[in-house]
């Protein structure tokens, strides 16, 4: 069990502590439900009663509360809870080299130690693996694939043959990383399907979550930038670039060769169109379906895509133009 005095942990995410510093902490709860060993925070001003009536040891606020507990004063209480909370759940990370007897290893692959392989995982010829790395069950690891340092692949996660992790990447169950693009020629009445000889390349601390899927590119290669999270079942089409520390909710899903700049935000189940270019800092609503280039940074939604602020105020246009049109019922109905 990881223990930590407040101090401590005010030391890690740099917070100035209020009362008692020595108060030993295990864990992280919500505020109702929290028990004495356990840290909680305050978002905002409104939910300050709510220490009251908590049975927490420590408090994450924006600003002293008038209250006996312990209290580290930050910032922004919800990103340092976050921070907080991998201390005591950190990711999986191997600390001694341990490869089940029923996982497939191909003598040519490099494994640096420690490296944790679950039962049935296969690693091909030439791959590397770097030292830290968690490989669940089932996981599948492709011909001359380069694994970096304390990633985690979970069960049934498949890597194919050209595909390169940084260091922290995180990939969750059944994700897919170098599938072949949907590439194909027509030629008179029939499609022809064109090869995918590129590859994938993630950054360092990119997380993938469930059942996502990633092409490998046509020629050239996949990229996702350092630090972007990506939530489940999340489809990326070959050749697209994505910046760093990108967002994108689920069920979105980027045409072919695609690049968004840093710090792009997706809201859930939004598509674009191929060859399109998203500057960076732009953040799209979810629902909303991008055709063309945005090339300022700013808030847009809507199908097709336009500034938050002028789609608002077109929906609001329609509905009183359907309103207006809307035929009067005749006396007594």
């Amino acid at each position: 069990m990881i223990e930590e005095s407040v101090a401590s942990l005010a030391e890690r995410i740099g917070g100035q502590v209020v009362g008692d510093g020595s108060v030993r902490i295990t864990g992280v709860a919500d505020l109702r439900a929290a028990g004495p060993a356990d840290l909680g925070f305050v978002r905002d001003a409104r939910y300050a009663d709510l220490v009251a009536s908590s049975r927490a040891g420590c408090v994450l606020v924006r600003a002293p509360l008038e209250h006996p507990v312990a209290q580290i004063v930050v910032r922004d209480p919800a990103a340092a809870f976050a921070r907080v909370a991998q201390v005591f759940h950190p990711l999986p990370q191997a600390s001694r080299h341990d490869v089940h007897p029923t996982a497939v290893v191909d003598p040519s692959a490099e494994l640096q130690e420690p490296v944790r392989v679950g039962a049935h995982a296969v690693i091909e010829s030439g791959a590397r693996i770097g030292a830290g790395t968690v490989i669940g069950s089932g996981a599948f690891v492709g011909p001359g694939v380069q694994v970096g340092e304390d990633c985690v692949l979970q069960h049934h996660v498949v890597l194919h043959e050209g595909t390169r992790l940084g260091n922290r990447v995180v990939l969750q169950a059944c994700t897919v990383v170098g599938s072949d693009g949907f590439g194909y020629a027509r030629d008179g009445a029939e499609w022809v399907r064109i090869p995918q000889l590129g590859g994938v390349v993630l950054g360092d601390d990119v997380e993938l979550g469930a059942q996502c899927t990633v092409d490998r590119g046509a020629l050239g290669d996949t990229r996702i930038g350092r630090g972007t999270k990506i939530d489940n079942m999340v489809h990326v089409g070959h050749n697209c670039v994505l910046g760093e520390d990108c967002l994108l909710a689920a069920f979105s899903a980027l045409g072919g060769s695609t690049i968004l700049g840093d710090r792009v935000t997706f809201g859930g189940h939004i598509c674009t169109a191929g060859h399109i270019k998203i500057a960076s800092d732009v953040r799209v609503g979810g629902n909303s379906g991008i055709i063309a280039d945005i090339p300022e940074k700013g808030d847009y939604m809507g199908y097709p895509v336009l500034p938050k602020g002028r789609w608002m105020r077109a929906m609001v246009g329609i509905g009183k133009l359907a309103e207006r049109g809307s035929p009067r019922r005749g006396a007594g109905e």
